[in-house]
């Protein structure tokens, strides 16, 4: 990733805090290198973590940081605290990071169980290390099968299929495939797995969605957005709490959330995850925020604020003077959200 600045848009009022980012959660558009400073940058400070390494920020708070590939040379990896400035070193890593790439972990990474998974946005393969791996436990790089995109015959060759989202509970991943929620466990190598999953019905008058999934303190939502027809507009926004029971289940429950209470989700393509005790953190609770750029605009697309409450929806155009973005926003969390 080139060096960048970047611009962070706070979702609350609060007063200033000593944190690189200010106060979170925060939401971040790197948009290219600053030609004044020529360093990385929110609004008021400079975040050197990110102007020399490559980078995810993960839905538990997390920053995986790993240093540029250079030939012939094995790169630090670590996970980076950008609240406190605690650092998790990780193994060494020989392989090179996927063109396009997320980053998720199994739990806190301060528990010895904890996973780091970088899964690659264009194909079925993933990079995965287990925190306070010995010396011969280093990063592994395996490919995976989860069948062929259900294409006709005329698409060929057929086209493999791979997650573009996941969430993690009680150190499992979890994604959405077609009618089953696959189940990613270490154990400590990676094992797949599928349970009986219902879908949401579509709302009259729409014909496609976005859906995010979302795991927090145990708990797993997927949450829709439908689109009215096949256009822009947004027809509806939808909660759904996935009751994963007991882990021999095969059809876990599922139930519309109509109240958050005084929490909030916070959604975009970089990351997702449940804010608890939002008022706490200057943000106003039972909504869903998410990214809208359905139409690839170059300054990432407008912030939309839905109430579930009473149903009205927000629109907030957090950085138009941008023209170009390294990546798309991403959200910066509490490390305990």
């Amino acid at each position: 990733m080139e060096h960048t600045s970047s611009t962070s848009a706070h979702v609350g009022e609060r007063p200033p805090a000593p944190a690189p980012f200010g106060p979170l959660p925060v939401l971040v558009y790197d948009h290219g290198l600053d030609p004044v400073s020529r360093r990385h940058t929110t609004t008021h400070v400079v975040v050197p973590e990110l102007t020399s390494n490559d980078y995810h920020v993960t839905p538990h708070g997390w920053v995986f940081l790993s240093e540029p590939a250079a030939a012939g040379t094995t790169r630090r990896t670590r996970l980076w605290n950008p609240t406190t400035g605690e650092s998790v070193e990780l193994p060494r890593m020989e392989q090179l990071l996927p063109a396009n790439w997320k980053c998720y972990l199994s739990d806190d990474p301060t528990a010895a169980s904890c996973v780091v998974l970088v899964l690659a946005m264009s194909e079925p393969s993933l990079l995965y290390c287990h925190v306070g791996a010995t010396a011969g436990g280093g990063w592994v790089a395996h490919d995976y099968d989860i069948g062929d995109v259900g294409l006709p015959p005329s698409y060929a060759p057929p086209r493999r299929q791979f997650i573009s989202q996941i969430a993690a509970v009680n150190g499992r991943f979890y994604f959405a495939d077609t009618g089953k929620l696959g189940v990613l466990e270490f154990t400590p190598s990676p094992e797949f797995s599928y349970l009986d999953y219902p879908h949401i019905e579509f709302p009259e008058g729409s014909n496609f969605a976005k859906s995010f999934l979302v795991a927090s303190h145990g708990e797993l939502f997927d949450v829709y957005v439908f689109f009215k027809g096949f256009t822009p507009e947004i027809l509806a926004v939808r909660v759904c709490a996935i009751d994963l029971g007991g882990a021999g289940d095969e059809r876990p429950a599922f139930r519309e959330v109509g109240d958050l209470g005084d929490r909030a989700l916070l959604l975009g393509d970089a990351n997702a995850a449940l804010l608890c005790s939002a008022s706490a953190h200057g943000v106003k609770g039972n909504c869903v925020y998410f990214m809208h750029n359905i139409l690839e605009e170059p300054d990432g697309g407008p912030l939309r604020v839905y109430d579930l409450g009473d149903g009205s929806m927000e629109t907030v155009r957090s950085c138009p003077g941008v023209s170009e973005l390294m990546c798309k926003p991403f959200w910066v969390m509490p490390s305990a959200p």
